[in-house]
């Protein structure tokens, strides 16, 4: 009896100290609009509806026309998705799907500012059907991933040109302290040793 309970608390030590589990999160705005704005990309990112009002996905019944917010919509030649810092530091891996217009490269970056993927996109030229016609691009990292662009290689804006769907990254977690009844709280905070000195004085070892 004395041996399952050391056994047990010693388990939760070790579940204790465990990294928080990776998560995935995706968004495929599949959702009437403006769902997405309330999730996690919307939440975590500086990403913005081309259309301006949040309800207005224009003709695209399967993704979205992206603006970062930062110029005038439809006259801006590079957009820049940022994941805000304390999610960007966590995730290990990025994927997007692109229906592209005009010629666009697409650029993620980690939180060093390293270039993690540099590619010219695929033109689909069709983001007006559902589903559209896109093109799949991804990356991992060990050192996050703070932002995704596209930067125009032609002179025509990337803003209105350019829808996304299907968003995907990986967290891969972090850790975090969780609430143990006492005294179980206690138990958790002691090392080996003490856990076992505690348990003699106690009379249960």
């Amino acid at each position: 009896m004395r041996k399952s309970i050391l056994s047990l608390l010693v388990t939760l030590v070790v579940i204790q100290a465990m990294p928080g589990m990776a998560a995935e999160y995706i968004e495929d705005f599949e959702g009437t609009f403006p769902a997405w704005e309330s999730g996690w990309l919307g939440v975590h990112s500086n990403l913005q509806n081309y259309y301006g009002d949040s309800w207005d996905r224009g003709n695209n019944p399967d993704g979205l026309w992206i603006n970062d917010g930062d110029g005038a919509p439809g006259s801006d030649l590079s957009v820049d998705i940022i994941f805000d810092h304390a999610f960007a530091a966590t995730l290990t891996s990025f994927e997007v799907d692109v229906a592209g217009y005009v010629g666009t490269r697409l650029q993620v970056y980690d939180v060093s500012n390293n270039v993690l993927l540099d590619t010219q996109i695929t033109l689909t030229y069709d983001a007006e059907t559902n589903p559209g016609t896109y093109a799949h691009y991804g990356v991992t990292s060990d050192s996050g991933i703070s932002r995704f662009s596209f930067v125009a290689t032609t002179g025509a804006s990337v803003e209105g040109n350019t829808s996304i769907d299907n968003v995907r990254v990986l967290d891969g977690g972090t850790i975090a302290p969780s609430a143990v009844p006492a005294p179980a709280a206690v138990l958790l905070g002691l090392s080996g040793t003490g856990l076992v000195t505690w348990l003699r004085r106690r009379g249960t070892l």
